[in-house]
């Protein structure tokens, strides 16, 4: 976390560590950052997140391309405006709807100027969203068993059935 701002007290940024930590432990192959800073007026909010995504070293060297798996919120504390980026190894996995419910999910501490529970909002939302993630993948890349996709309240009969019509 980045509190280049110094918006956060020392109690706060604990907290928003203790959440990040706990999903960083429970996602290992990714990183998350939270950046918090006065953004320049006349800089747009998507390039210069861009700009820092890639220049502020949030990321190793060796994290290139597939292997950038760093997911960055970026706070405008001027604005109160945040952003959401995410390295080209989650690309594939994180869409912008996931994304949006992550910033959604932070809108309403933003802008009671709440940074600290923005940040954990978004984080735990993101969880959430990688849990979710997490149960859709398997059925996308057909490693699902068709028990898995059918209704379990219907017979068993008919589930067959309705499998073997699949192929």
């Amino acid at each position: 976390m980045a509190d280049v701002a110094g918006v956060l007290g020392s109690f706060a940024r604990q907290r928003v560590m203790r959440v990040i930590a706990q999903v960083e432990r429970r996602f290992p192959q990714l990183a998350i950052a939270a950046v918090l800073m006065d953004v320049p007026q006349q800089a747009p909010l998507v390039p210069y997140a861009f700009w820092i995504f890639n220049r502020s070293q949030l990321s190793s060297a060796v994290e290139k391309g597939g292997e950038n798996r760093l997911v960055m919120l970026l706070i405008d504390t001027n604005t109160d405006r945040a952003i959401a980026m995410v390295g080209y190894g989650l690309e594939p996995f994180i869409q912008e709807v996931p994304l949006q419910s992550c910033l959604q999910a932070a809108l309403q501490p933003l802008q009671r100027g709440r940074h600290a529970q923005a940040i954990e909002s978004f984080t735990r939302e993101l969880d959430r969203q990688l849990c979710e993630l997490c149960r859709q993948v398997p059925k996308q890349f057909g490693l699902a068993e068709d028990s898995q996709w059918l209704d379990a309240s219907a017979p068993e009969e008919e589930a067959v059935g309705l499998a073997e019509s699949f192929y």
